[in-house]
């Protein structure tokens, strides 16, 4: 009686130990994987079973691999193996100070997902030896396609372990690597959710600029009100120049040096930013209240204030306005290598603060001809300058694309985003479906849109990511048998048959 207890126990254990989750186990197996580092979660903003740092082995080019390889950093949150799977890509650097935290994406919250974020390659911790800010070596192969395939190779592998649905997404140019991966890869996820996802038709897109001057906010707050906003935003920079005694060097202080950069100087770089800034203010916060203010206290002259005088709180005011603070601009400089390549910039257009300052007397050191490509121009050498040449073919990919694609597509964004102006083109194709809300700009999300617009996005995803698919992945460990698993299996059915329990 006890040899039978303790057989039945024996089968009883092989059958559990096999349906135990044991998650990093299996990542480790992975053949591209590198390492698997466990992130300690807060224990106020504990939202996974487990979570990890892991490191993917990734060709330089994908179409040809005897070049090298780089290593490609990926923040796992593990929810469930069956769980739906959500894979958000910022376009940029992931930032490890979030990582303890609840920094999912809002479609892995809203069907507690697995949450898969990926860092671009070239960016931060995910760059190859040799890559330099300094150098054109290395950077032909940072490019969307290359981009896409990295991420189809880290799904590829994560299938087999995960057997949930997929959904892809992305915010601003991770919004627009979400299109162009589904251009590359439509069968990959189930549903594809871009966000406030830009398109440029070159390196000197002139829409999002001359919208901040002529439209922008019309739909938001109405043309009236919005007219008085651009005018604000429009005289706030005309008072920085005014003033830029005092306010270049409060805004310049981390300022790189200029002298390998063709054509760029701390006053021009100093009207650029100025110009930038209501790009900014329209971009995100549009903190119009906080503008005003200082409008308001702003002495009423043509006269530059000094810091010696009494008016210094009010320069004060505005640099703190300005929000200037010390950037990485290593970390940013990989986007400006695709802009310029393949990704398109928007223009920097000066003409109207320009004729603003004309009734004070006031010229810019950026011309109308010297402000073309500037942004370029303050961030690349010669040498790079004359090899970053831009290339179309993409754009016209996604034009076509926008046409042809059979993925399930969500484009959203928000109408008083400058980015915004610079979409992809309205199409007519029943796959993909575009939202366009008023509520934000930049910062827009499913959750601030209206119930009607909500309700309808969120019947969409969730219609695609309870659709059955012929693909099933098994867990090699946790979460299904392996093979040694069914060979345990079979010798304990064995005993027990010759046990006669069967």
């Amino acid at each position: 009686m006890k040899e039978k207890f303790f057989t039945a126990m024996l089968f009883i254990f092989l059958i559990t130990s096999l349906a135990e989750a044991n998650f990093k186990d299996d990542l480790l197996k992975l053949s591209g994987v590198v390492s698997v580092d466990e992130i300690v979660q807060s224990s106020d903003k504990k939202v996974f079973a487990e979570k990890y740092l892991v490191t993917f082995r990734q060709p330089l080019s994908w179409k040809d691999q005897t070049l090298g390889n780089f290593t490609q950093r990926v923040e796992i949150g593990f929810a469930g193996y069956d769980n739906p799977n959500v894979v958000n890509v910022g376009g940029y650097e992931l930032y490890d100070k979030e990582f303890p935290k609840d920094d999912r994406h809002e479609l892995a919250k809203m069907y507690n997902a697995n949450f898969i974020n990926i860092e671009y390659r070239f960016f931060s911790k995910s760059a190859p030896a040799g890559l330099s800010k300094n150098s054109t070596d290395l950077w032909e192969y940072l490019t969307d396609e290359n981009a896409s395939y990295d991420f189809h190779n880290i799904i590829e592998q994560l299938k087999e372990i995960l057997s949930g649905n997929w959904a892809f997404t992305g915010t601003s140019k991770g919004g627009q690597a979400t299109n162009i991966f589904a251009y590359y890869f439509p069968t990959d996820a189930q549903a594809y959710v871009s966000y406030v996802a830009p398109f440029c038709n070159g390196i000197d897109d002139p829409r999002g600029f001359e919208a901040l001057y002529s439209t922008i906010g019309n739909e938001r707050y109405g043309e009236k009100q919005a007219k008085k906003y651009r005018d604000l935003v429009l005289n706030f920079q005309v008072e920085a120049i005014k003033n830029r005694d005092y306010v270049q060097p409060q805004c310049l202080k981390y300022s790189k040096d200029y002298s390998p950069y063709p054509l760029a100087t701390a006053s021009k770089d100093f009207e650029a930013y100025v110009a930038d800034f209501g790009e900014g203010v329209w971009q995100y916060e549009q903190n119009f209240a906080s503008l005003d203010e200082v409008m308001k206290i702003f002495p009423q002259s043509d006269d530059p204030l000094t810091e010696e005088r009494e008016n210094k709180k009010f320069l004060d005011a505005m640099v703190s306005v300005f929000k200037a603070e010390d950037s990485d601009e290593a970390s940013f400089f990989p986007y400006m290598v695709q802009a310029a390549v393949e990704n398109g910039n928007y223009a920097l257009i000066l003409k109207p603060l320009r004729d603003e300052l004309e009734k004070f007397n006031i010229s810019l050191d950026l011309t109308e001809e010297t402000e073309k490509n500037y942004n370029a121009c303050c961030d690349f050498t010669k040498e790079q300058l004359e090899k970053f040449k831009f290339k179309s073919d993409m754009r016209e990919k996604m034009l076509a694309w926008t046409n042809t694609n059979t993925s399930n597509v969500i484009m959203i964004y928000g109408d008083s985003d400058p980015w915004y102006f610079m979409r992809l083109p309205e199409t007519d194709n029943e796959n993909i479906h575009v939202f366009t809300s008023s509520r934000d700009a930049h910062n827009i999300r499913i959750s601030k849109m209206a119930d009607e617009q909500k309700n309808e996005i969120t019947a969409l995803i969730t219609q695609w990511l309870q659709q059955d698919t012929t693909q099933q992945h098994i867990s090699s460990s946790g979460g299904g048998c392996n093979t040694a698993g069914l060979g345990y299996i079979c010798l304990a059915i064995l005993i027990l048959k010759r046990k006669k329990f069967f």
